[in-house]
């Protein structure tokens, strides 16, 4: 991981349902050139009988989803 993508908040926290954790991941962008910071939120990525399988799974993708945002060339300058 690069300093860019340190920029990026990660929330994983998994939420609760009918018995099982799903997984999702809340991106925050920083904030570039006068632009607000964007919110990405994934929706459900997968369930989980784990709470810490959940959160693994879902920081992973956000991870993955940040990379992609990067090389793309949406960030600059930051």
């Amino acid at each position: 991981m690069n300093l860019i993508e340190t920029s990026f908040g990660i929330d994983p926290t998994p939420r609760r349902a009918d018995g099982e954790y799903m997984a999702h991941a809340k991106i925050t962008t920083p904030a570039v050139d006068g632009q607000e910071a964007r919110i990405i939120m994934s929706g459900d990525l997968a369930g989980f009988n784990e709470r810490e399988d959940a959160i693994v799974y879902a920081r992973t993708w956000a991870r993955e989803w940040i990379d992609d945002f990067v090389r793309k060339g949406a960030i600059r300058n930051v």
